[in-house]
């Protein structure tokens, strides 16, 4: 976590450095939002069921804008938490919880209509590279073959739709993946290291 913030400070005040040069057809920002339905873990066979974890996501954005038109290019850098709770083992009276945290790089192309000045309406789509993954697990057998399994960076997509208004942005995208990678864990569970999820997210352009 301490790796996340210094990189997010660093980069939070570059970014504020950028939009201070006013450079044509590119916008700085930031962005915050939800994260829903990420389906990472089956605790299968044994309960026969699903956990999913819902969590939050807070990243920086960087937009080139192309004239004439109506297409542009969208980087983000995107730090994502969730978490799964009160899982069942028949084998502990305790409840299993586990944490996650990733780090991804979304490249987006889109393509918006509207004014720029007063309201837009986009959508977009994209590669995202998933950089650092980590996985904290309570209460549960095989735990560092477990975690170990979150750490390997994976490529995923998205896709989605936005609003821009004059300066505030709302985006609701589906993140999805090109191979689902499911690895079992002892005789207990199924790990998915590449989840799909929702977010929704707002963020503001400067």
């Amino acid at each position: 976590m301490k790796k996340f913030t210094v990189l997010a400070v660093a980069l939070l005040i570059s970014v504020s450095a950028m939009a201070g040069n006013n450079l044509p057809f590119i916008s700085f920002g930031l962005k915050a939002g939800y994260t829903a339905n990420q389906s990472k873990l089956d605790y299968r066979e044994l309960l026969n069921v699903k956990k999913n974890a819902s969590g939050f996501n807070a990243g920086l954005v960087a937009r080139v804008d192309f004239p004439v038109v109506p297409i542009f290019v969208q980087g983000e850098l995107v730090y994502d938490w969730g978490k799964y709770n009160d899982m069942e083992l028949p084998m502990s009276s305790t409840p299993v919880s586990v944490t996650t945290n990733n780090l991804s790089v979304p490249v987006l192309v889109g393509v918006g209509i509207g004014s720029s000045n007063i309201i837009k309406i986009r959508a977009n789509l994209g590669p995202v590279f998933n950089l650092m993954s980590t996985a904290k697990f309570k209460n549960a057998p095989e735990v560092a073959v477990a975690e170990n399994l979150f750490r390997k960076p994976t490529v995923t997509w998205t896709a989605g739709i936005g609003v821009d208004l004059f300066n505030i942005m709302v985006d609701v995208r589906y993140n999805g993946v090109f191979k689902k990678k499911v690895v079992n864990v002892a005789d207990i569970a199924s790990v998915n290291t590449t989840p799909t999820s929702w977010t929704v997210s707002i963020g503001y352009l400067f």
